[in-house]
């Protein structure tokens, strides 16, 4: 390999450093976003280096970029009057900066296979170094078991569609490889959550590409028997954790909400009776001394408003008892706006940008994936590459 091809080839890696560690490292170490910093700085600085300001002119136009502009300046405007500001400035400006300056060229087919490969590599040896070498309680993992498996649910959608979509049968077998091992680190994670997320995303993506390709038929009596293989390999790793579901809801049945799942409806509840109180503005982080109020009126357990939860365990709940009606609403446009963006509506640009948004939904309804900074900036990370990937495609 001549010198001018190792070093084009060293500076394409260096660009794509924040998508490696976004996809690896991010989610590995707890402060993955400090050094996501110094990465991102360098991809920029190279780009500029390698491919001048021809980067910059192209994602400059893209309506996608100004939205994340938009967002930090919100961020910033809203800190520095001290309102309620639910977006990480330091992950906003990562984004802003990593968008504007990536050439988005370099995000080919391989690129992506080989992230995916990396991080569900991370993501299995993560789990099984926590789960069985090291045992450590799932709330004392670097990073939360919940945001974790979330992250391993988009990794696993973005394998899934390059799978469906692989016509080599080296490919083939690599994706096939790296979905089994992704699922088997998301079953370890014994997170109900992400699985409620993942599964429907992945079917109903399923069978709306075989419907595009007039396969239909034969695709159930796949999905059926892919579903019952993939049941009976993690069945033995979850059994324990559909035993314990079963015992909760049964507890809930005899009055007993002091609970995972108990508590969960306790802050259900109590986040829907704040929204009552105060629809518009909402409290920002003044809501504990409510909480117990809630609990001397009997409308919660006094256990769930002692708990002090720094979220409602619900996206939706959460952003309309912190940010009011208009927050929620905000947040809903923020979600389905790259709908709007995605041109070609069946391409695998769109289908992964439709999976990240019914995994982010799905997952939302029992957890508060914004609230955690990592799972802010993955998935807006990979919005991003996917619409730009179909500006350049098309």
């Amino acid at each position: 390999m001549s010198s001018n091809k190792f070093f084009n080839k060293l500076a394409d890696f260096l660009i794509l450093l924040p998508i490696f560690w976004s996809f690896t490292g991010l989610f590995h170490l707890y402060n993955g976003d400090k050094i996501l910093v110094v990465l991102t700085l360098i991809s920029a600085l190279v780009s500029v280096i390698k491919y001048k300001k021809s980067a910059i002119v192209i994602n400059i136009k893209s309506k996608y970029v100004w939205l994340m502009y938009s967002l930090l300046f919100i961020s910033i405007t809203a800190d520095i009057l001290s309102i309620y500001n639910p977006i990480n400035i330091r992950a906003i400006a990562i984004l802003c900066v990593f968008l504007t300056f990536l050439p988005y060229q370099l995000i080919t087919r391989k690129v992506l296979i080989f992230s995916c490969f990396i991080g569900c590599i991370n993501a299995l040896l993560f789990v099984y170094h926590f789960t069985y070498i090291d045992p450590v309680n799932r709330r004392f993992w670097p990073i939360n078991a919940i945001p974790f498996a979330t992250y391993i649910c988009f990794i696993s959608a973005i394998v899934f569609i390059l799978l469906l979509t692989s016509k080599m049968i080296k490919g083939k077998i690599i994706l096939s490889l790296t979905l089994v091992i992704s699922i088997m680190s998301l079953a370890i994670t014994e997170t109900r959550g992400a699985l409620v997320a993942l599964l429907p995303t992945l079917i109903s993506i399923y069978f709306y590409y075989a419907y595009q390709r007039k396969t239909l038929k034969k695709s159930i009596v796949i999905s059926l028997i892919s579903t019952t293989l993939i049941f009976a390999t993690v069945y033995p790793v979850i059994k324990e954790r559909i035993i314990g579901t079963y015992q909760e809801i049964t507890q809930i049945d005899d009055g007993n909400t002091d609970t995972s799942i108990g508590l969960r409806l306790n802050f259900w509840k109590a986040g829907i009776n704040l929204i009552e109180q105060s629809p518009f503005f909402g409290y920002g982080h003044n809501y504990y001394s409510q909480l117990n109020q809630l609990a001397k009126e009997k409308v919660i357990i006094q256990a769930a408003a002692n708990y002090k939860p720094p979220h409602f365990h619900n996206q939706f709940i959460d952003i309309a008892v912190k940010c009011g009606l208009l927050g929620l609403t905000f947040l809903l446009v923020l979600l389905f706006t790259p709908i709007y963006f995605v041109r070609n509506k069946y391409s695998l640009n769109a289908l992964c940008i439709y999976s990240f948004i019914s995994i982010l939904i799905l997952s939302g309804l029992t957890d508060v994936p914004f609230f955690h900074k990592q799972i802010f900036i993955i998935y807006f990370l990979c919005v991003g590459i996917f619409l730009s990937r179909e500006k350049f495609e098309s």
